[in-house]
Formats: structure tokens, sequence, C-alpha cells
């Protein structure tokens, strides 16, 4: 079995590059992770869709991590590498990019392994769209997204929607429903403007 010793990972629902990584984020050294390598077709799948892979394959890893009570691992296609933990029942829970030293170090040892076969019980393809955003950017949306649910203040609503399309309404449901639908398209410098109003008042509150 072929293990990496002292790695750093940042364990996240979704793939983050390093660096995306925040300071606040739970970052944890793992002082020894088995290592696998996987086909060009898994690594996509393994860092982007939502999957369930075999029991064969979890029984695989934890034989391979006995110390561990969580079901850890690393892969790589001998391009990029990627951490991934499972629950016991085989989901794909979190996984974490390396940072750039270690991820080299990594593809290179992972050069004269055979790939190990996955199988899957679930595989369901991402939201591409999605994965292609930022970090940064999915997080000021959700920031936004909330203030606007959450919030019941007629005047800071009717600003945010004047600031946006400069022009004036009343019905709170519409501009709530308007400005929402706005965030489910292209991130632009109106919803940036957004967020830094939204910033603003969050940080004037607290």
């Amino acid at each position: 079995m072929n293990y990496v010793y002292d790695i750093i990972l940042n364990f996240q629902d979704n793939y983050y590059n390093f660096f995306e990584w925040k300071k606040e984020d739970k970052i944890r050294n793992i002082p020894k992770i088995s290592l696998y390598r996987v086909s060009d077709k898994d690594m996509l799948i393994l860092k982007n869709n939502k999957v369930k892979v075999s029991q064969d394959f979890i029984d695989k890893i934890k034989e391979d991590n006995k110390k561990y009570k969580k079901i850890l691992c690393l892969v790589s296609n001998a391009k990029i590498a990627i951490g991934l933990l499972f629950d016991t029942n085989g989901n794909l829970k979190k996984r974490s990019s390396l940072i750039f030293e270690e991820e080299d170090e990594v593809i290179e040892r992972v050069q004269h392994l055979k790939i190990t076969q996955i199988e899957y019980e679930e595989n369901i393809m991402a939201n591409e769209e999605d994965d292609n955003k930022l970090r940064i950017e999915k997080e000021k949306k959700d920031t936004i997204t909330n203030y606007i649910t959450n919030t019941n203040d007629t005047l800071t609503l009717k600003y945010l929607y004047y600031e946006y399309f400069e022009k004036e309404i009343s019905d709170i449901s519409t501009i709530k429903t308007t400005l929402l639908k706005e965030l489910s398209k292209e991130w632009n410098i109106k919803q940036k403007n957004l967020y830094d109003i939204v910033d603003l008042l969050t940080k004037s509150k607290q």
C-alpha cells in the first residue's frame, strides 16, 4: 500500500482550489493517508459529482487507514490530486485540494502505481456552470441571498432594488423575488455593488 505522510487538507462540501482557502477553514494536518491512482474519468467524477462508491472501495480505504475513524484517502490521476472524505455508506461527503508543493509530491509518487478501479452505486453529474464559479463569488451571492430573504426592512429593500435597477417599486414580495432571481445570473458589477451595500449594512448592525 502507498501512503503520503504529513499532508495538509481542507475538507469542504465542494472542491476549492488551494488559493481559495480561507483562514477560518478547518485546515488539518494528516500524519498518514492512503493514496490511490485513478483514471482521468474517475478523477472528474470524484472532483465534481455527487457520488456513492461501492462498499468494496470503502472497505479498502478502511483497511488501509485503520488508525482513523473517518474514511479518507487521496486520489490522483498523475495530473492533479485531491483528498476525499466518505461516510460509512460510501457517500462522498467532502473534498480537499492540496497545496502546490504537496500536490507535486503526490503526483510524482502516483506515477508508478496501477490504476484502482472504482465502482459507483450513484453518480449524479454536478452543475458544471456552478462548479466553474470561484468560491468567493458563491459566498457573496449567499450573503446577499440570506440578507434579502431574512430582512423585513421595507426601506432597505426598496433602496437595494433602486440601486440595482434604478427605478422604484413598492411591493416587497416582488422586490425580493426579482432581486433573488438576478442572483441566479452570472456574477456582474451590479451584483458586486449590491454585495458591497449589504456588507456595509450588515457590519453597521454588528
